[in-house]
């Protein structure tokens, strides 16, 4: 695996809560083993509708959510979060292994409560350090996407 966690580190992200949301077992294993490992306590969906339900019922730190679910897709889920206006509450990073459309991705990264976009394959100690990195918003957004 990675290199280990320092005990400063460690206990920081234990106070951070994540939810994954992803149709493919792999990736949700992969994120989720990598996050629990660095310390975050770590809640998987591989169904977006309950993934849903977890956001509305649930306070999470930081959402991985992956865009081209194919039953229920992540840009959906985020029209719904604005819908029931609680899309600005949250802590979002997109991803994609497609990014066709450059101008929904851009509308999408203008919603507050969409953090950040990231492209797969994702590079875990990237995706650890852009969320956690105290960048300003738009910052890490522009840098995010390109």
């Amino acid at each position: 695996m990675n290199t280990q966690p320092s005990i400063k580190e460690k206990i920081f992200f234990l106070c951070m809560r994540m939810l994954i949301i992803d149709d493919n077992p792999d990736t949700t294993k992969m994120l989720s083993e990598f996050f629990n490992y660095k310390g975050f306590q770590v809640t998987v969906e591989n169904d977006p509708w309950e993934g849903l339900k977890h956001i509305q019922t649930e306070k999470f730190d930081v959402i991985l959510l992956d865009l081209m679910i194919p039953q229920f897709s992540g840009k959906q889920i985020i029209a719904t979060l604005a819908t029931n206006e609680i899309l600005q509450n949250q802590n979002i990073y997109i991803y994609s292994g497609c990014l066709t459309c450059e101008v929904e991705i851009k509308d999408l990264l203008r919603r507050d409560g969409v953090s950040g976009c990231l492209k797969k394959p994702m590079d875990l100690n990237e995706i650890l350090k852009t969320i956690t990195n105290g960048s300003s918003l738009e910052e890490t957004k522009l840098t995010r996407f390109n």
